[in-house]
């Protein structure tokens, strides 16, 4: 670190940093590394890095399981990075180690950590940071003594007071009976030893997807199978229905994003086109307005099979067709290209990201993992 300027001069200046470059820097000394674990650093790169209209996004490529051997059955975690110009983009493997957890799937993303559930036992959560490498495990809400048959997990934040919790809602037999179903919804603080159960849930949920991708104004959002978007307050831990326009849905449905900040309806019923719209005033019905449509002769593919999954800058968006490419295309003048990445996985999910320093691990845990680099030097 320079020591010519003021500390926060250096703070300043290295809080604009992506993560990649001070993630090289911190590794250069000591100074640097305890400088750039300082929480109020974590924080006001967070912000920067959170205003950016340029996110990543984070992959998990797609592999069959084939018969027993376990070598068939690993994901791995992909790294997509906007290189600071329109059209560059790298994609790198993630060196993610985690102990007796090879099969995943994403369940969310929020403030550069990302929380991850296994397939099959989708009562194994963790919740990382897949640009640190840091972890936590997070305790099973239920065993498999339970006989859970579904499990729906939730990750994001309160923001006023940077508290990070888990939500999972449980389907199990009642009294062993499969066919009379009971829900439970468990809430974990990250940093706590157990979960809560909620006590009164009147909400008989049953979601579209297993993956929350819209977390705004400190709440989840869900789009249920009765098409109503459904959302979990995380400070208050209570489920609301939020108000939705009236949408020509007809045999079709629509899924959720965030646009700028705030709650958006991609409406997928046409076979033509896409339709967003944007909640401009939380929870108020009237707030609702149509903003942009894609149509399919723009993109020159089956709309269909294209998801938009984040916005960028100059009215661009990330677009996932298929499971297997990416394009780019723009709202304004309904240019599309798609990108050439070398190191795309063949088939995929997305989910789009942050890159930030912010750790999954409580502030005790944290310093002793730096302590113990400590008596590694």
């Amino acid at each position: 670190m320079d020591d010519r300027f003021p500390e926060e001069i250096n703070s300043e200046i290295f809080s604009r940093l992506p993560v990649k470059s001070l993630l090289r820097v911190r590794s250069s000394c000591r100074d640097m590394r305890d400088f750039t674990h300082n929480p109020i650093f974590v924080d006001k790169h967070l912000k920067f890095s959170s205003q950016r209209r340029n996110p990543n996004l984070i992959l998990t490529d797609n592999k069959c399981r084939e018969g027993n051997n376990l070598n068939n059955n690993l994901n791995s975690l992909y790294y997509v990075q906007n290189e600071e110009t329109s059209n560059h983009y790298s994609c790198n493997k993630v060196s993610l180690e985690i102990p007796d957890f090879k099969e995943f799937r994403l369940a969310g993303s929020c403030n550069g950590l990302i929380c991850l559930v296994h397939p099959t036992k989708k009562y194994e959560i963790r919740v990382c940071n897949p640009c640190t490498g840091k972890y936590m495990k997070i305790p099973p809400p239920v065993s498999i003594g339970d006989r859970p048959l579904d499990i729906v997990v939730g990750f994001g934040v309160i923001p006023k007071i940077n508290t990070y919790k888990v939500v999972a809602i449980v389907d199990s037999p009642e009294h062993g009976d499969f066919d009379h179903l009971l829900q439970k919804v468990f809430v974990y603080t990250l940093g706590d030893k157990n979960w809560i159960t909620l006590e009164d849930n009147r909400f008989v949920l049953r979601l579209r997807s297993p993956i929350c991708k819209a977390v705004v104004n400190g709440a989840l959002h869900w789009v249920s199978d009765a098409n109503l978007i459904v959302s979990f307050n995380l400070e208050t831990e209570e489920f609301v229905v939020i108000p939705r326009p009236e949408l020509e849905l007809g045999r079709g449905s629509f899924y959720l994003s965030v646009f700028d900040g705030k709650l958006m309806i991609l409406n997928t019923s046409f076979r033509d086109r896409i339709e967003m719209w944007v909640m401009n005033d939380y929870g108020v019905v009237e707030s609702w307005t149509r903003t942009f449509t894609v149509y399919e002769q723009d993109i020159g593919r089956n709309i269909l099979n294209a998801r938009i999954e984040c916005f960028l800058e100059n009215g661009d968006v990330l677009m996932v067709y298929d499971h297997q490419a990416l394009l780019r295309y723009n709202l304004r003048s309904a240019l599309v290209s798609e990108l050439i990445i070398d190191g795309l996985p063949k088939r995929f999910h997305a989910i789009a990201h942050v890159g930030t320093l912010v750790s999954p691990l409580p502030k005790i845990d944290e310093k002793i993992v730096l302590d113990e680099k400590d008596l590694d030097e």
